[in-house]
């Protein structure tokens, strides 16, 4: 069975080096798509792929990795890009999909493989996440609705959907976990600026998602963490974000607990 891995890449890079080190032995190939755009159509520097490319010279040593630099604005078009490449000419059975700030565990990699073996009638695998929120330890709790897709098979002419969240049939998996550290940066002011352009970049899928008020949303929620409850940052779904459970060093990904960023928070 072979894997490739696919991550479309502008900012966002405290999370990138534990994100490759928890898949790398799992997957075949794993493909970046490289912006110097983001989602609100404003050009800026790609911080991303200097730290993937510090990182593969001393440690891509089956040459794994690959770049693809496509300057696009578009969630779904940076994804496609990446997928038709993948495709045409890696040819994998599944391609995994992952953001620059999902980390995945050993355990739920191993819960993966079993599932990819067995799935012979899916074209399209969603797991549950864990959720973090201003500190890599702040956990929400219980997991929140979203369950991302995370494999798709290259059956389709073309990506369906904001990372094959279209791909049918699909297999949601409950047991099935990887770590998002959606609201998490060295630096707050980057956690409010991913807000306002995740916000147009979910767009292309949902153009009648709403954000809370940020201004009080901070106020009450954010400087209140952990104890702040419903704090989910778009509206109807707040209470997707119930409330935090602190864990420990031990409870995160076994390759980001030397990093800097959970360093910074302990």
């Amino acid at each position: 069975m072979k894997i490739t891995a696919l991550c479309k890449t502008y900012s966002c890079d405290e999370f990138i080096e534990a994100a490759i080190e928890s898949i790398y032995d799992f997957v075949d190939h794993i493909v970046f798509v490289n912006s110097d755009i983001d989602w609100t159509g404003k050009s800026g520097i790609n911080k991303v792929k200097s730290t993937i490319l510090q990182w593969q010279k001393q440690n891509d040593k089956q040459k794994k990795i690959i770049h693809i630099d496509a300057n696009v604005s578009n969630q779904w078009k940076q994804c496609n890009i990446g997928y038709q490449w993948i495709k045409d000419n890696l040819k994998p059975d599944w391609i995994m999909i992952f953001d620059t700030d999902e980390v995945w565990d050993f355990e739920n990699i191993a819960i993966a493989k079993n599932i990819l073996v067995k799935s012979t009638e899916y074209n399209a695998i969603s797991a549950q996440m864990h959720t973090y929120i201003k500190s890599p330890f702040y956990r929400v709790s219980p997991p929140e609705w979203c369950k991302p897709t995370v494999f798709i098979r290259p059956i389709h002419i073309a990506m369906q959907g904001t990372r094959g969240n279209k791909v049918s049939p699909r297999l949601f998996c409950d047991e099935l976990f990887f770590h998002h550290f959606t609201y998490v940066r060295m630096n707050e002011k980057d956690v409010f600026r991913k807000i306002q352009t995740t916000l147009r970049g979910d767009r292309d899928d949902a153009p009648n998602v709403k954000l809370t008020n940020i201004k009080q949303w901070k106020k009450e929620k954010w400087d209140q963490l952990p104890r702040a409850y419903n704090f989910h940052t778009t509206k109807c779904y707040e209470k997707s974000w119930h409330r935090i459970k602190q864990i420990s060093i031990s409870d995160l990904p076994q390759t980001l607990r030397n990093k800097a960023i959970v360093e910074k928070f302990m």
